[in-house]
């Protein structure tokens, strides 16, 4: 778990009464007001007072599903309780929201990172999800349950399985981030996905394409040295209009060791979120 994650978990054991957080609640209790305006520019901002520990959470109103509504408020709790984010002028653009890019300047990966674990608590979902078993229906069904989205919910999975699966998020025909759970140790090249023979790019065309998990030719996603690797890649994707974009989860099966696996990245340095109080005469100033 990243250290945003753990600072997540120590701040909703300290102000949150069961696995699903009121936001309302909490915000009230950390000296934050949210509101809702017309915006064109961002899709949340973070407006701190200078000379008391409160501020202003702003969430565009014209977001129309209340699950990225909710992302949103916990990204920008995220920016006021990480200490190191005090300075930082938080304007998020609809890009960073809910990416994990690791194109994105680092503040914005970590409050994404805190924002997920805050929303869907690890500890809770390890018992919730049936970890053997990769579907978008059980997918929704959690995200419908914790008020989540499907790339969020889909992203939490990842991080608790052991099946070698993955998750594509493409915009207007081109891959923007992928997430991938541990044991898919293969290389997505996203700067030529999705691939012209995948389900995902056939939605960009607005083609018909399988609506649960079908076989796909691996090297639709995976090059050459690691699609040798997969005897059987699965695809299912779905064409999210709002925001032009297609949702892609992979699915590897009787997979060889791969040619390459890629680093991951540690999305902040370490911390240990003990280090900080809730009492807000010791937070940082």
């Amino acid at each position: 778990m990243s250290p945003a994650a753990q600072l997540a978990t120590f701040v909703a054991q300290k102000l949150s009464a069961g696995p699903k957080p009121d936001l309302s609640d909490i915000c009230k209790k950390l000296g934050l007001r949210v509101k809702e305006v017309p915006a064109t520019g961002f899709d949340g901002a973070l407006v701190r007072s200078r000379s008391a520990q409160k501020g202003i959470v702003a969430v565009n109103a014209r977001i129309r599903e209340q699950s990225r509504k909710r992302f949103t408020v916990a990204h920008e709790i995220g920016h006021f309780v990480i200490p190191h984010h005090r300075l930082l002028g938080n304007i998020c653009e609809q890009r960073a929201i809910e990416s994990f890019s690791t194109r994105l300047q680092r503040p914005e990966l970590e409050a994404n990172e805190f924002a997920a674990e805050f929303l869907l608590p690890s500890d809770v979902l390890r018992r919730t999800f049936k970890l053997r078993e990769f579907s978008l229906a059980q997918i929704s069904a959690v995200a419908n349950d914790f008020e989540t989205s499907l790339t969020a919910t889909a992203r939490c999975f990842l991080n608790l399985t052991d099946l070698p699966c993955a998750l594509v998020w493409s915009v207007s025909g081109n891959a923007r981030w992928c997430a991938r759970s541990a044991a898919f140790r293969f290389f997505l090249p996203l700067e030529e996905l999705p691939g012209p023979t995948s389900f995902a790019a056939k939605l960009f065309s607005r083609a018909a394409v399988p609506t649960d998990f079908a076989a796909v030719q691996p090297d639709a996603w995976l090059d050459r040295g690691n699609a040798a690797s997969v005897e059987t890649l699965l695809e299912h994707s779905i064409f999210l209009p709002n925001y032009d974009a297609v949702l892609t989860l992979l699915w590897a099966y009787r997979v060889q060791e791969p040619a390459y696996e890629e680093e991951g990245e540690e999305l902040i340095e370490e911390m240990n979120p003990e280090d900080f109080t809730l009492g807000r005469k010791r937070w940082p100033r």
